[in-house]
Parts: structure tokens; C-alpha cells; sequence
């Protein structure tokens, strides 16, 4: 497929997302991957922005053949081009098979694209209008709350009302990503209505898509330290447990499914215990299997109930508990 045939097909992404599901509220879709938006009255969470979608709810997004091949289960880009040459009448043509191939110069990788340090920084105030922060206020007081929220450099974000920022620092400094989410300002649990209000900085921000490899969220806290570094999956429990036990640097992955030995590569040589979620214990343990001073804690493994399993609960919920506060 030529680069002009590539483009012709990118540009029909509005026709395929209304072929395979229908638009909801604001400007959004149904996620034909995951289904949020569905029912009587709740708005999608999939979005198109130029040649890219997104969907702020399972995470999914890229152009329209990205698109096509989860819906109808073509992991190969090839099968994905002929497919979209045939739905949208465009000469796709693929070179055969045993065809000599093109000679290519090769070309340098494109450099990542790292969110300015003064747009983080920029966040980093409005705590009165931040759900999260006066969440945490009601559980440490506004002295430690605002401590911790500023040491995890924790923003506030206008994109939605009361939103927060989480931004992965690196080692040296750079703002690799940003999540923004919103937090109910009672109950410091995540709002899902009327869609998973989870959005990166680099989509909003219409950034390049050069994201840098994610990182641990606090690692620019654990590169200043020799405390022993906590992982956890969530920066909502990484905070927690930054509040009530500061004998640890604690830091999180930002997913269940995300912690990788790239992602601990930075910690080499440190005491890092992991602190999987009830439901991840074998999976995190899996992973960490023959890496240098990594341990997984069974400390949630041991205390669990048939209740705490079924809810997949974390760390946080643990220690909140433990302090009496209604998780």
C-alpha cells in the first residue's frame, strides 16, 4: 500500500465508526471494542480527533485499520490494508508475495515527545477545585495532604470539573505521560458515569504520538532516595501508602497489566517489594520471578477475605481500613 493510498484510507475513519456502532452524547460514540455507552441514557466514551480515535475507557485508540482489525480480528497489517481497499473502494494494492522488495533507506527513529515541564508544572495548583486533593484532605488533613499531593506532584486539570492530573516523571526529570481522571470528592472513588473519565495529556494536547515508554508514577521520588521502593498498580495507592507509611517510596505502575522489568530497570540494585492488587498476586509474582532484589509481598494474600477477593481489593483499601476510614 502506497503512502497516498495509506492516507486515502486513514481519512475514512468517520465513515467506518459510523458503520460499526452508533454516536452517543457530546460528540462521542459507543466503543465498538468495549461497549461503554450502552443503555438508556449514558454517553459513549469513544472519540474521533482527525485520523485517530480513542476510547477513554478501555484505553484502545489509533487509525482506522488499528480500528478495523480488532473489530473483525485481523492482527496482520496486510490482511488489515486489503480489507480496507475493499470496504472503501480504494486501489490498496499489497506487493505479492516472492515479489522482490523495495529498497529503503533506513531512517532514525523519531525522537519521543516529552510533555513540557511548565505544562506539568502549570498543574500544579487549583487544589480547591480538584476532587482528589479534597479527597485526601478528609483522610490525612490539609497539612498532609497537600504535602503528599505535592511531592507526587499530583495536577489539576480543567478538562473535566474537579479533575486531577498523574504525571510519570523519570529519572531525570522528564514528563513522560500524563492521566488525567476524575475522583468523586467524597468517596475518593473513580467516577465511570457517564463513561471511564480517564484521558492521557498527549491526546488532549494533540501532541505528536511519540510517547515516550511509560514509567513508574513516583520514580522521580524513588531516583532521590535510598528508602526501599513500593509498587503497587494505582497512583491513588501509591499516595495512600506514601501518607501512612513513609518508610517506603512508593510508586505505581498505572495498570494491573503494565509492570514490566523495563518499567523497574530504573531501580536496579534497590529493595523493591510489590504490592499486587487481590486477583494480580499470581501474575505480579510470575513477572517477577529471577529479578535481583524484587520480592512480591503476600501481606494482601494473607489477610484477604472471600469479600476482599471478589472485590479486588488493593492496598490502599487495606490501610484506609486499618485507619478507620471508609474506603
Amino acid at each position: 500500500m502506497t503512502n497516498a493510498t495509506l492516507q486515502a484510507v486513514r481519512e475514512r475513519l468517520p465513515d467506518y465508526v459510523a458503520a460499526v456502532t452508533t454516536k452517543s452524547k457530546g460528540g462521542f460514540y459507543t466503543c465498538p471494542l468495549c461497549g461503554s455507552g450502552t443503555g438508556p441514557n449514558k454517553s459513549g466514551a469513544f472519540r474521533i480527533r482527525g485520523e485517530k480515535f480513542r476510547c477513554f475507557s478501555c484505553g484502545r485508540g489509533g487509525d482506522v485499520l488499528d480500528l478495523l482489525g480488532e473489530v473483525e480480528g485481523l492482527p496482520d497489517f496486510r490482511d488489515r490494508a486489503r480489507r480496507a481497499s475493499e470496504l472503501f473502494g480504494i486501489d490498496g494494492s499489497v506487493t505479492a508475495a516472492g515479489a522482490a522488495p523495495v529498497r529503503r533507506e533506513s531512517r532514525p527513529e523519531p525522537e519521543p515527545s516529552f510533555i513540557p515541564d511548565e505544562i506539568m508544572r502549570g498543574s500544579l495548583s487549583g487544589y480547591g477545585q480538584n476532587n482528589f486533593a479534597a479527597w485526601l484532605v478528609g483522610v490525612f488533613g490539609v497539612m498532609r495532604a497537600y504535602e503528599v499531593a505535592n511531592a507526587y506532584s499530583v495536577g489539576t486539570s480543567r478538562h473535566w470539573p474537579g479533575a486531577c492530573c498523574f504525571w510519570q516523571i523519570d529519572e531525570a526529570g522528564r514528563v513522560r505521560r500524563g492521566k488525567v481522571m476524575l475522583y468523586n470528592a467524597e468517596t475518593g472513588r473513580r467516577v465511570k458515569e457517564p463513561g471511564n473519565m480517564i484521558a492521557g495529556v498527549h491526546w488532549l494536547l494533540e501532541m505528536p504520538d511519540r510517547k515516550p515508554p511509560a514509567c513508574l508514577f513516583g520514580l522521580d521520588l524513588a531516583a532521590s532516595s535510598s528508602k526501599p521502593v513500593a509498587v503497587v498498580e494505582s497512583e491513588k495507592s501509591a499516595i495512600i501508602g506514601a501518607g501512612f507509611v513513609p518508610g517506603f517510596i512508593w510508586t505505581a505502575t498505572g495498570g494491573k497489566g503494565t509492570l514490566s522489568r523495563k518499567m523497574l530497570e530504573p531501580l536496579q540494585g534497590r529493595r523493591v517489594v510489590l504490592f499486587p492488587d487481590l486477583g494480580a498476586f499470581d501474575d505480579w509474582t510470575e513477572k517477577a520471578a529471577g529479578w535481583p532484589g524484587v520480592e512480591v509481598s503476600e501481606l494482601l494474600e494473607g489477610r484477604a477475605t472471600a469479600e476482599d477477593r471478589a472485590a479486588g481489593l488493593d492496598v490502599a483499601d487495606y490501610l484506609l481500613r486499618e485507619h478507620g476510614i471508609s474506603a
